[in-house]
């Protein structure tokens, strides 16, 4: 197996600042959430209520609230909106 060539070494022991990385290359993204916690953000961005997802998830409403907490913080995110934004749940998976 060849190694990159120094200049295209993608990690290195300098911090991202340090390497010329930008805002772009922090963007939160949506692969840092679980597959439910994608799944609670979608249903709540289509206009569904905890309860609706709890049952159609077949979880307990604690338990989406729960997913949904862990969303906000994995996105650091203060609310569900703004979590939505960060997720760009636009695309698919």
């Amino acid at each position: 197996m060849a190694f990159a060539e120094p200049s295209k070494q993608v990690f290195g022991t300098k911090p991202a600042a340090d390497r010329g990385a930008t805002e772009c290359d922090f963007v939160m993204k949506p692969s840092i959430l679980s597959p439910l916690e994608k799944t609670c953000l979608r249903w709540i961005s289509r206009g569904r209520t905890v309860a609706e997802i709890a049952s159609i998830e077949g979880k307990s409403v604690a338990d989406i609230e729960s997913c949904l907490q862990s969303a906000l913080g994995a996105l650091k995110a203060k609310s569900i909106k703004e979590a939505l934004q960060k997720a760009d749940l636009s695309k698919s998976d």
